[in-house]
């Protein structure tokens, strides 16, 4: 279905890509016929998706980077702790800090310098624009060869408008970008377009990401990130309910899921964190049991990203089967995210015919935890328009009160998805 929905993408779209599309080093004709002709504009990658010619395939299809760059993960930790302190303290909530951070680096990509520089500061701090794309390039690489996490990213452009080649072929080589382009003048119908997109590349878990576009729209950037994963070891449903003390006040009878085996497990004095791993090793989920008197939030800031302080025990565990959907308006967050002046800034370099300021950014993500695993996606939209200016003893760890999730990939710890469960419905 991916596929298909992406052949019918190119044949619509190719005509406005020609000239961001070509070869590196290769001389484009103005005349788009000539082109057509002559060279094909677009191909597949092994996920189905357009891209540029110029993108770089390996043996195996698949981007090589020689790097990976550990302040990318440290900026991720700290980008995710950054969205963790901008939450209500009494939110459920749901979402993805790298799938916002991923979206803002291709556009960072085509800001000026000024711009440019601010927004890396904000996201990346310490590291070039060089660095950050190689190191996403890596890490995107990693999630693709790994079994149940995918990641896809796509660039959009209104079809009277041209993308800078250079943009262009970054948002490929680097990010995998699919290319291409809409007619935004029919703006329920691009609308359609990029929902469906979303929808697609989140195997339908997100069904509707944007609620409207501006006939003005001139380019969309996208990410979508999906994960289902089993978890190592099953846990087991208990079948009497539990009360959960949520922070509203009122007491929850919820049904619980149980697992008593060896865990990576540290008590702290923001609370307790224990490490339960998925299938194949490849991700786990630090669980957060915040302090008497410790938020969620708080415990979860403190905590993420301490794994390594924690050691082998005997862990009894006992959480809810959890379903949580989240929307954000991210520019409503921008000063608490630290990103304001970066995406307020000027884009000169996406597309060829004039600057771009951003109009929207949205995030949706849904978390689904049950006995046998974890199923979790995200999606960030970026709207434009052109600028009018080893202990053996067993811990007894019950998250019957506010408490977090923190889903990251072991081998580099970036962060995933965080979700804070300060109060939940069975």
């Amino acid at each position: 279905m991916k596929r298909m929905f992406s052949l019918l993408l190119a044949v619509l779209m190719a005509s406005a890509m020609i000239g961001c599309t070509a070869v590196p080093g290769t001389s484009v004709p103005d005349n788009t016929e000539e082109v057509q002709n002559t060279m094909p504009v677009a191909c597949l990658n092994e996920k189905g998706q357009i891209v540029p010619l110029s993108m770089h395939f390996s043996d195996e299809n698949k981007i090589q980077t020689a790097t990976y760059d550990p302040r990318y993960t440290v900026a991720n930790n700290d980008f995710a702790i950054t969205m963790i302190n901008s939450m209500d303290d009494n939110a459920t909530e749901i979402f993805s800090p790298l799938s916002l951070q991923i979206a803002l680096q291709i556009l960072a990509n085509g800001g000026d310098e000024a711009t440019a520089n601010v927004l890396l500061e904000e996201i990346c701090p310490g590291m070039s624009m060089e660095a950050v794309n190689e190191s996403s390039s890596n890490l995107i690489a990693a999630f693709l060869r790994s079994n149940g996490v995918n990641i896809s990213n796509a660039v959009i452009a209104d079809k009277n408008s041209r993308l800078c080649e250079k943009f262009a072929n970054i948002a490929a080589d680097s990010y995998r970008a699919s290319v291409g382009a809409l007619d935004f003048s029919d703006p329920v119908a691009a609308l359609n377009e990029i929902n469906g997109w979303v929808r697609e590349n989140t195997d339908g878990l997100i069904d509707r990401l944007l609620d409207e576009l501006g006939t003005d729209t001139s380019i969309v950037i996208l990410n979508a990130l999906t994960l289902k994963l089993n978890w190592a070891e099953p846990f087991t449903a208990m079948r009497e309910l539990t009360e959960f003390h949520g922070t509203n006040g009122k007491l929850q009878s919820i049904g619980m899921m149980n697992i008593v085996t060896e865990l990576q497990y540290g008590s702290f004095d923001q609370g307790e964190m224990a490490i339960v791993p998925y299938e194949g090793g490849e991700y786990a989920m630090a669980v957060i049991l915040p302090a008497s008197g410790v938020s969620a939030k708080d415990a979860a800031a403190s905590l993420l990203g301490r794994a390594d302080e924690c050691s082998t025990k005997m862990v009894g565990l006992k959480m809810p089967k959890i379903d949580i959907d989240s929307k954000f308006d991210i520019l409503a967050m921008a000063d608490k995210l630290n990103i304001e002046e970066g995406v307020s800034g000027c884009f000169p370099r996406l597309v060829a015919d004039g600057a771009i300021s951003v109009t929207q950014i949205v995030q949706g993500a849904m978390l689904s935890v049950t006995e046998t695993g974890t199923t979790a996606a995200a999606a960030t939209a970026i709207v434009g328009r052109k600028s009018l200016s080893p202990s053996r003893g067993e811990v007894e760890m019950l998250c019957d009160r506010p408490y977090a999730m923190v889903i990251y990939h072991v081998e580099t710890g970036a962060v995933l998805f965080v979700s804070l469960v300060n109060n939940v419905v069975d």
